[in-house]
């Protein structure tokens, strides 16, 4: 009886930090969930643990502390999975992909909410495999190439929608296909969608932001009347509920939609949008609101006002772009700081294995002493099978060794494999000036769908053998291959200055792989186009995984390198200012201006067209010749 109080208190003061944390008092929550914690482990109470460990982990998530919330969701989890508790684990999943999500990881994100997808499909529970897909699909939706993926896994919802019946499921199924077909310019199919959501809307949020939708999508069909009607409402309803940034985005928008027929009144929407907007420090809207203002002083001919806005809009593009490249570091940093900790328990239970291995063997030799004193004929016949034993081990050791060397040498470069053996794990480092290539093959998807597995592996195994060779030629160092994507670098892990020169070379070649098919077809070879993209940059380069390492590499300078071959043509290498700056005048460029590139704004962009002179760059055959 007296346990049964105590668990039920543990469930109590589970509960009150919940609901404290909702009031936003977020010590006060930590208290009572760290108490919960304290109880349920002196009762050994595992599911009043888990749950307390949640709690603590949420309570950390809105202090924004993410290191600690993974920790302690991770233990949860874990706790979760102890007492065979199906729904806790599947909710814990589900909340760490949010956590890798947010910070920017969005390959471990897609890992933990596919996870929580199979964990909710497997229990039937309606609700959370509607939540795992919207999640999925809200991942996928922030890459131009993957809108057709975040659309089909949207398309899975389907089922769902009528026997769970909840408006508010239906309102984010919605409002999320409206805006992969906002993104793909596809304004009237997301119409449709979004004129579905404003009945459907049950919080003041929900129906601001479809209403803010639709005058955007009005405005943009051409129906500037609708677009006023709808941006008013939007502002109305978020004055009346104080949102404050709904407001702000509102009076933008108006002052988009009078810019061209009525610049006096697109000002003073703009002037609004401007002081509500510094009052909230958000310097994403204000460049929105400087670029209006600028264009609309322009118009009435108040060149000098308009030429202030023009600064003041750089200044915070500036702005914004430190902002992101800090996000990013942090994001860095979080993916290292896990890792580091994953990597320290792996190897405590690596060395409590090799203690229990060698107590184990020890105990053997002493069984055989003895039986070898007692009986001197057995001990002679049993050394001499020893030895044929021993002997015979020592080779299978042997060969397995060398067959480890050659298989860790293959994942990783040479010099981190030393130091991952000697030290039983690699530290993260820096380089400042690496050059990183992106390559996929156009249609891969629809080729995918139409052959046959065995020649599609078949045919990707080919291209990226003969772009090994390459990489091996030129001394540059491959890092992974996802799909029909494949990405490598120069300049690590051992620093150099020639790493620009050999990328370009190396992508010439690659071009030349895939036209050397198209000319001379191959049997069962299935002939591609490549788009390649080249930046050179800093990068953080490190190993991660505890059971199958892998060398990888991140920093702006990857996402920048991945977006050159997102916008890239076929047969094409397209390459950032960086890297421009640092060949120009070695090999001839065709500039592309000023190209948006999502979260970075316009950025410079060239096509590299031929060598002009001898290149700087040798592979290893030519530096040996």
């Amino acid at each position: 009886m007296e346990k049964s109080l105590d668990t039920s208190m543990v469930r109590t003061l589970n509960e009150l930090s919940v609901e404290i944390l909702y009031e936003e008092n977020i010590p006060e929550s930590l208290k009572y969930s760290k108490w919960a914690l304290k109880l349920a482990d002196s009762l050994d109470y595992d599911k009043g643990k888990a749950y307390a460990q949640k709690n603590i982990g949420l309570a950390k998530y809105y202090q924004g502390e993410y290191i600690e919330v993974m920790d302690y969701w991770t233990q949860s989890l874990q706790t979760f999975e102890e007492i065979k508790d199906t729904l806790g684990i599947a909710n814990m999943v589900n909340n760490l992909g949010a956590v890798y999500y947010s910070q920017g990881s969005n390959t471990r994100a897609i890992e933990y909410y596919l996870r929580s997808l199979r964990i909710s499909e497997k229990i039937k529970d309606t609700l959370r495999i509607a939540t795992a897909l919207i999640n999925i699909a809200g991942v996928y939706s922030d890459t131009p190439k993957d809108y057709d993926i975040a659309l089909q896994y949207y398309n899975q919802l389907n089922p769902y929608l009528g026997p769970l019946n909840d408006p508010q499921v239906r309102t984010y199924y919605l409002m999320g296909i409206g805006e992969v077909y906002f993104k793909k310019q596809n304004f009237s199919e997301a119409l449709k969608y979004y004129q579905e959501v404003l009945p459907l809307a049950q919080n003041v949020s929900d129906q601001t932001e479809s209403l803010l939708q639709l005058g955007k999508l009005e405005f943009q069909i051409g129906d500037t009347e609708k677009a006023i009607k709808f941006l008013e409402q939007a502002k109305l309803g978020a004055e009346e509920n104080n949102q404050q940034l709904q407001i702000v985005q509102a009076f933008t928008e108006l002052g988009k939609v009078y810019e061209n027929n009525n610049s006096s009144k697109a000002l003073k929407m703009y002037k609004e949008a401007e002081t509500l907007a510094k009052q909230m420090g958000v310097k994403f809207e204000l460049k929105d609101i400087y670029k209006g203002l600028s264009k609309a002083y322009a118009n009435q001919g108040e060149y000098s006002s308009a030429f202030i806005y023009q600064g003041l809009l750089l200044a915070t593009k500036d702005s914004l772009f430190n902002i992101e490249t800090d996000d990013k570091i942090r994001g860095l940093q979080f993916d290292f700081d896990l890792q580091k900790k994953e990597d320290e328990i792996g190897m405590l239970e690596q060395e409590a294995e090799i203690s229990e291995l060698q107590a184990k063997r020890q105990k053997y030799v002493i069984y055989g002493t003895i039986i070898s004193l007692i009986l001197v004929f057995v001990m002679a016949v049993g050394a001499y099978s020893r030895y044929k034993y021993v002997k015979k081990t020592n080779r299978i050791i042997a060969e397995e060794k060398d067959r480890s060397e050659k298989l860790l040498l293959n994942i990783l470069p040479e010099e981190t494999a030393q130091e991952l053996k000697q030290n039983g794990k690699v530290a993260a480092k820096r380089f400042e000036s690496v050059t990183i290539l992106f390559s996929d093959f156009k249609g891969f998807t629809s080729y995918a769908q139409n052959l046959s597995p065995e020649i599609l592996v078949k045919s990707v195994d080919y291209y990226f053998s003969r772009f090994d060779e390459i990489m091996d030629k030129y001394d540059l160092e491959k890092i992974k291959t996802v799909g029909d994507a494949y990405m490598c670098a120069g300049g690590l892990p051992f620093p150099t200055t020639d790493h620009p020169f050999k990328m370009v070379e190396a992508a010439f070649e690659m071009v030349a792989v895939m036209e050397e098919i198209k000319r001379h077809p191959k049997e069962d070879i299935v002939p591609f186009d490549v788009r390649i993209g080249i930046n050179t940059g800093p990068v953080v380069a490190g190993v991660v995984g505890l059971n199958k390492f892998a060398y990888d590499i991140w920093g702006d300078a990857v996402n920048v390198a991945s977006r050159m071959e997102s916008l890239s043509e076929p047969g094409r290498i397209n390459i950032s200012e960086n890297t421009y700056q640092r060949i120009k005048d070695v090999y001839e460029c065709e500039s592309r201006g000023k190209v948006m590139v999502k979260n970075k704004g316009e950025m410079e962009m060239y096509y590299v067209s031929k060598r002009k002179i001898i290149r700087h760059a040798k592979s290893k055959e030519e530096v040996n010749a």
